[in-house]
């Protein structure tokens, strides 16, 4: 019995990692609502990376966003009902820099002005929150992960170095379907 549990887990996480890149690097066309495809590998992508411990203790996973963004209505409707790390999602739209706080797992950044960034990185250099853009730059300036269309298709870049320092753990298959930069030498 323990085997079967054992080959049915391999199996759930075999399917997850084409689900994975079948969202991830489905071709884009005119009618792909390229927010959609955004908010629904954050979902798969969450499950490849385990937080800091501690940090996940509360009942919901917080997604905070940054500014006024279009992602913003496409993740309330996504996350209506899916959970992340099996906790209900809280969308919470984010004014300022200073109001992010580690009650917040992951924080999704638009394009805003280099200067920004990096006060926006410094202030949450010490927390356990995952940022995640989708601006050329960013994430080789210390975001952790970067989403950008290569070839007509959704694809990401991981920042290891920066998501180990601030102590998050990455499943080396996440690695493998990743463009990585700032690579940790083992």
């Amino acid at each position: 019995m323990c085997r079967a549990r054992k080959n049915k887990g391999f199996t759930n996480v075999r399917i997850v990692l084409i689900l994975l890149m079948v969202f991830i690097h489905n071709n884009l066309s005119p009618q792909s609502d390229i927010n959609t495809l955004k908010a629904v590998a954050i979902e798969k992508i969450a499950l490849f990376i385990t937080w800091p411990p501690g940090s996940l203790s509360n009942q919901e996973f917080t997604i905070g966003i940054l500014g006024d963004n279009p992602i913003t209505e496409t993740l309330k409707q996504i996350y209506l009902e899916k959970k992340i790390k099996d906790l209900r999602v809280n969308i919470v739209e984010i004014k300022d820099i200073e109001s992010i706080t580690s009650s917040c797992q992951l924080l999704f950044i638009p394009k805003i002005k280099m200067a920004e960034l990096n006060k926006l990185l410094k202030h949450t250099s010490n927390k356990p929150i995952l940022t995640i853009s989708d601006t050329k730059g960013f994430a080789e300036a210390g975001c952790m992960i970067n989403f950008y269309v290569y070839e007509n298709k959704l694809r990401f870049e991981l920042n290891q170095k920066g998501m180990d320092e601030a102590g998050f753990k990455i499943d080396y298959r996440l690695l493998k379907v990743s463009k990585i930069i700032n690579p940790v030498i083992e």
